[in-house]
């Protein structure tokens, strides 16, 4: 069957080190730590290491390095090394170094269009493909051989999945296929839907920013009005009611696209898409008042938009740290109805969720919403998922729960508190998942279930010290982890971000025992740690004040100290914008040529990172 290619982003996750490579003045001596540890890491000479990419955060630097041979990249082979805001090594990721690396010739044979139409057929890749990408690669098989592979990767729009397949790029042969999209349950047998795809017109448009209104189920129908499954909320094959319609929430729909009078579900972290059957449209509409329920296939629509979009603003807007995919221009796609009607749902690598609409439609429950989000926030930070050992499992379980449960929707004496997608599972459809698993580390069973270990040990610590804290400590560690990171190792980078921002965020030592006590409860070793706050971090949050939030034209810091400093202010991809020296007493920064939007002040001397909005 010809293949027509609709490459929505031509540049997946592996283009992130090309994308971000930078200096740091922590290159050399990151470098000396890795020459000082190349016998013990077993890293050939035939091999380098390149700075692939450098990342400021609220914990310090990190700098990752891409194994190499003759400038070709070893698949998901990275070192990472942290440094701490007091410039201090504080961690180092090497698990996804590859062992027993052998050289090889990096001269290709076949040509990378050859190497792809074998993928096309070894793949049945059928109908229009929706993403691509090809790359050269130094590989590890499963076998232990080395060998220069071609690693293709195509999302098909009739065989719905992210099929990898590994072609030797000497001798032409098929190493391996697969589907590397990961599923919010195990993969069942998908239900076929005979719809056919329309190729969507591309017309040059004038396109706007508008507000719009939609109903949503927040988190779920069940959570809402606190009702089991049962009578009037029963999915009934997708029919609504009086007590389904009351469950719904009217939600505000920010910044979504207004081009020739027509309003549609996409802004700056958000679109609707089209990638695999059923076709269901994109529910563009001439009013921005999106207000469906759920017997209508727009509902599914506005709630995975709204879903989506609010957890990426809390991640990027209000903790302030850059999380997003490197594909579509840095928002994820998302299809309401796809994976041919299955009951499951999909993160691939491309930036793509995919909701099917077997049992309880996926895409009504925001707990599958935002599990598979999960997915995506782990690749992200972590520069690509394997999901080894289940920890992308239960990272996507992990960020679901942590949403609903501060909702304050179920008493925690009620079994679903505990509950992993209160709508769509725990009923005759599938069972669910819990994050009380009392199993501990490393557990047993497939990568659903010891994904559970993971989520259980986060929400423990998220009862003890709090949400936001929890979610910044989980998102900065997993910004430390490398592709192929295990739950033992997340959990040591995890704990270490919370070391690496006490004194910031309220972050202190009792936070670090807490979270200490609950990951060795589940079975993970941590390295020995003794906190002691010092005096300098016991100020650091009380060395300036900030105001006015929002700001129009100035923002005025007044430092407590007695001598000047540094201010930088960074827009939310993490751009510097905008470099100032700040005084002793009240100081004046001038903002008024800033676009409205959310920025981060930085005080360097006295390590102050402080969000504000201009307006």
């Amino acid at each position: 069957m010809k293949q027509k290619i609709t490459s929505l982003a031509l540049c997946g996750i592996l283009c992130f080190s090309a994308l971000n490579a930078q200096t740091s003045s922590f290159e050399a001596p990151a470098k000396s730590w890795i020459k000082e540890n190349t016998r013990n890491l077993g890293i050939p000479g035939f091999s380098e290491l390149k700075l692939s990419s450098v990342r400021t955060r609220n914990t310090g630097e990190t700098l990752r390095f891409q194994q190499m041979i003759k400038d070709v990249p070893v698949f998901q082979s990275e070192i990472v090394v942290h440094f701490n805001k007091e410039g201090k090594l504080s961690y180092t990721g090497t698990e996804s170094l590859k062992k027993n690396l052998k050289e090889v010739n990096t001269t290709p044979s076949i040509s990378a269009d050859d190497a792809f139409k074998k993928a096309i057929t070894a793949s049945k890749a059928e109908g229009e493909i929706t993403y691509q990408e090809n790359k050269l690669f130094v590989y590890v098989t499963d076998e232990g051989d080395t060998k220069l592979v071609y690693r293709a990767v195509i999302n098909p729009y009739d065989n719905p999945g992210s099929w990898e397949t590994i072609v030797d790029a000497k001798t032409g042969a098929v190493i391996s296929v697969k589907d590397i999209a990961v599923y919010h349950r195990g993969h069942e047998d998908e239900i076929h839907n005979p719809k056919k795809n329309k190729a969507a017109e591309t017309h040059k448009k004038t396109t706007f920013k508008a507000s719009g209104s939609g109903y949503v189920f927040d988190p779920d129908p069940l959570s809402k009005t606190g009702s089991a499954y049962t009578g009037n909320f029963l999915d009934n094959n997708d029919a609504t009611n009086a007590s389904l319609d009351a469950a719904r929430t009217l939600v505000t729909l920010s910044d979504i696209e207004f081009a020739n009078n027509v309003y549609k579900l996409k802004n700056a972290y958000v679109e609707i898409a089209n990638v695999s059957n059923p076709n269901s449209g994109l529910f563009t509409q001439a009013t921005n008042q999106f207000l469906f329920n759920r017997s209508e296939l727009g509902f599914e629509a506005v709630n995975v938009f709204w879903h989506v979009d609010k957890s990426l603003r809390y991640i990027n807007e209000t903790l302030g740290i850059i999380c997003r995919p490197t594909t579509n221009g840095g928002a994820v796609l998302y299809d309401p109805h796809a994976l041919n009607g299955a009951d499951n749902s999909s993160y691939s690598s491309s930036g793509v969720l995919q909701f099917g609409q077997g049992g309880v439609d996926d895409a009504e429950d925001a707990d599958v919403i935002i599990h598979e989000l999960g997915h995506g926030i782990h690749h992200w930070l972590a520069g690509g998922t394997s999901n080894a050992d289940g920890l992308s499992e239960g990272c996507g379980d992990y960020w679901a729960q942590s949403y609903s449960r501060s909702l304050n929707q179920w008493a925690s004496t009620a079994p679903e508190y505990q509950w992993m997608f209160n709508w769509d599972g725990h009923n005759q459809y599938w069972a669910g998942r819990i994050t009380n698993y009392a199993v501990t580390y490393p557990g047993t069973g497939a990568i659903h279930t010891k994904g559970q270990i993971w989520a259980s040990a986060l929400m423990r610590i998220w009862n003890r010290i709090g949400k936001e804290k929890t979610d910044r400590a989980f998102l900065e560690g997993l910004d430390l982890t490398t592709s192929t990171t295990n739950q033992q190792n997340a959990a040591i980078a995890v704990r270490q971000a919370g070391i690496d921002m006490l004194g910031q965020f309220g972050f202190n030592c009792n936070d670090i025992t807490a979270m200490t006590e609950e990951f060795t409860a589940a079975g993970y070793v941590l390295p020995e740690y003794s906190c002691v706050l010092s005096t300098k971090e016991i100020k650091k949050e009380n060395t300036a004040s900030v105001y006015p939030n929002p700001a129009t034209d100035a923002l005025f810091v007044i430092l407590k100290g007695n001598k000047e400093e540094k201010a930088e202010i960074y827009n939310m991809e993490g751009r510097k914008v905008l470099e100032t020296t700040i005084g002793t007493s009240k100081s004046k920064i001038d903002i008024s040529s800033l676009p409205s939007g959310n920025y981060i002040l930085n005080v360097k001397g006295i390590d102050l990172s402080s969000k504000f909005i201009k307006k």
